[in-house]
């Protein structure tokens, strides 16, 4: 593998990089996985594991020697934009030609444009302004809300009540399974010159409100599951019941109340175009989760 061109991956224990991992050590393609903890990693056939911590820009280039492209997804925190930076800059000293960004859909034109952009959206975007200035070719990816996010404490209150509590009223959202973000990174990174300079929006084929998907669930599980539609104050206290920071809340009910006044309902056929099949759904997302809910 020394000889061969390698694909960086960043955010290699996450779960997008896990999958996109996957997807990469089956097809043979050697692969320089990153995380700051090396206790992490996972042994898989064609990826090799290096430590650096994006903080530290002197520990970023052993990451992309003999690299053709780079796939950048990681955590949002107060140095997000300094961090994402860094390794586009280390990148582009290193000689990687392409590179592909996991960014956010409240970043893109599927935000409705009468509504200030969320912290998050911010941040992306002004992440997206430094590769598209930086001289490597890019691409952009701007999934919208994950279905894994249901598994958790969401599922938790399904699998223990039979009941899904949420303030998006009856608006609805066209959500994605992160395993098609990891595919559509992988597809990209396959060939990275065929999608320089797109940007994909990567959403779910159907649009869908919580009544929808306990109804979805219910027929899955074979249980009724019922919506309990909150109101956005009532939501936001049950966050800050759990001790989440001021920002995460602030963050959450903006998407909420975006969804709620009807305003997260685009679709897009990028999944499709890119892939060449449908999105998964809901119900196939479920079912394949079944046991987080049943």
């Amino acid at each position: 593998m020394e000889n061969t061109p390698y694909r960086t991956v960043f955010g290699a224990t996450g779960k997008i990089g896990r999958a996109l991992l996957g997807f990469l050590s089956e097809a043979q393609l050697p692969t320089i996985a990153v995380t700051r903890d090396l206790g992490r990693a996972e042994s898989l056939p064609f990826v090799k594991w290096v430590a650096a911590d994006m903080s530290r820009p002197e520990t970023l280039p052993a990451t992309m020697e003999n690299s053709v492209a780079a796939f950048l997804v990681s955590g949002m925190g107060a140095s997000f934009i300094a961090e994402q930076h860094h390794v586009i800059t280390a990148a582009k000293a290193a000689g990687v030609k392409s590179f592909v960004k996991l960014s956010s859909a409240a970043a893109g034109k599927s935000w409705p444009a009468h509504i200030a952009p969320s912290a998050i959206g911010q941040s992306h975007r002004k992440v997206e302004d430094l590769l598209k200035a930086s001289g490597l070719d890019w691409t952009i990816l701007q999934p919208t809300g994950f279905m894994q996010n249901w598994l958790g404490e969401f599922s938790k209150r399904v699998k223990e009540e039979r009941r899904i509590y949420e303030a998006t009223g009856d608006g609805g959202r066209a959500y994605i399974d992160l395993r098609d973000i990891a595919e559509v990174a992988f597809t990209v990174l396959k060939d990275p010159a065929r999608h320089a300079g797109q940007t994909y929006i990567l959403t779910g084929d159907e649009v869908l409100n919580y009544w929808q998907l306990a109804d979805i669930i219910g027929t899955v599980i074979h249980h009724k599951v019922t919506y309990v539609p909150l109101t956005l104050e009532e939501a936001r206290e049950r966050m800050e019941k759990t001790g989440m920071p001021q920002w995460t809340i602030q963050t959450l009910i903006t998407y909420a109340e975006v969804q709620r006044n009807g305003d997260a309902t685009y679709v897009s056929n990028d999944v499709q175009q890119v892939l060449g099949k449908p999105a998964r759904t809901a119900a196939a997302f479920i079912a394949d989760y079944i046991e987080w809910f049943k």
